[in-house]
């Protein structure tokens, strides 16, 4: 046994043997970490190619992020527990470990928020406006991500961070009260990109205003109305109010009411309906609903025709709707009868 003596020598305050387990072990958790997270990626690179989801991808892209610096300073942190260190050295070196986790722990946290900035907000054809607003709201996340990680920092190595998350909760209401609108619109902003109501070139009405969407911003949407004027609408008026969007319809609904004279005999009258539907029937992209007589105002007979055109072409829906309404009038005075009276049109509101 006297071979092993030397194990049990001091240096430093530590024996030998205690060396030795610490670089035992710093070798042991290096080549764990190291090794785990070749693994795991390695597994992961080949699920993402089976998999359609980009989901996996992210995953992949945050855990190689975590380098081999990381891993020795962990290693070293776990190592150097068991032995009596100076105090100062140790101090020194949870502060080092404590830092760089927190700078990791940021940086992907960062590569998840630029993730799902680019899914909620960013398309193939983005434009510059989608790509500022996107910058922004990157820009605020990470702020925030930065403050959570000083505040981690700091509360890790002993400082009393109540009192400064008191300071800056004091700060953020005075803050929010002075920009209570910008942050509201803000906010709206970021629940139009999540929720999509509408998205640039969609053909929206909001109360008796309408138009095409041409930019959505962080504070406001501009929306090019059809007689050509930039009508400007704060986000949070937008998303407390009602929207029509035109761009999602499948096909647009159109109600025609006419009048023929009150003299009109029987036999012509039951004609009528069977017109409508002729006309409706040879209109391209329309389908037809109905036609009837629906009754009688001031001594003349009312009918009502309704059918749908297929599509969001507003042009397209012009076209149908006054081929049908020619033929109509053709096939009624071929029959010897004229629409009489003011005759009352009504369709679905309609934009570009």
């Amino acid at each position: 046994m006297s071979q092993f003596a030397f194990l049990q020598s001091e240096y430093l305050g530590n024996t030998v043997s205690a060396y030795l387990l610490a670089v035992a072990t710093f070798l042991a958790v290096l080549w764990g970490f190291l090794l785990a997270r070749r693994l795991f990626i390695n597994r992961l690179h080949a699920l993402a190619r089976m998999t359609e989801t980009h989901l996996d991808d992210l995953v992949v892209e945050m855990l190689e992020k975590v380098r081999a610096p990381e891993c020795c300073m962990v290693a070293l942190y776990v190592a150097l527990r068991p032995l009596g260190v100076h105090s100062r050295f140790d101090r020194a070196l949870h502060i080092a470990v404590v830092a760089l986790v927190a700078y990791r722990v940021v940086t992907m946290l960062q590569t998840a928020v630029a993730y799902g900035v680019e899914k909620m907000i960013l398309a193939e054809d983005s434009d510059a406006a989608h790509r500022d607003t996107a910058q922004t709201v990157t820009f605020a996340a990470q702020g925030f991500i930065w403050v959570g990680a000083f505040l981690f920092v700091l509360g890790n190595l002993g400082f009393n961070v109540t009192s400064m998350v008191a300071g800056l909760g004091i700060s953020g209401i005075a803050v929010a009260l002075a920009a209570q609108a910008v942050l509201g619109d803000l906010f709206s902003a970021v629940a139009i990109y999540l929720d999509k109501p509408f998205v640039v070139g969609d053909a929206i009405k909001v109360g008796d205003l309408g138009g095409t969407v041409e930019h959505i911003g962080v504070k406001t949407t501009r929306v090019r109305s059809l007689d050509g004027e930039l009508l400007v609408f704060p986000n949070s008026t937008l998303t407390g109010t009602r929207i029509q969007n035109f761009k999602q319809m499948s096909e647009r609904r159109a109600l025609i009411n006419f009048c023929l004279p009150g003299d009109t005999s029987p036999s012509v009258l039951r004609k009528v309906p069977g017109h409508g539907r002729s006309a409706v029937g040879k209109a391209a992209g329309a389908r037809f609903e109905r036609s009837h007589m629906c009754g009688v105002r001031d001594g003349a007979v009312e009918f009502e025709l309704i059918f749908y055109v297929r599509g969001t072409d507003y042009n397209a829906y012009m076209d149908a709707r006054e081929a049908v309404l020619l033929d109509l009038l053709e096939s009624l005075r071929l029959e010897g009868v004229a629409i009489t009276g003011p005759a009352r049109r009504v369709t679905t509101p309609a934009a570009r």
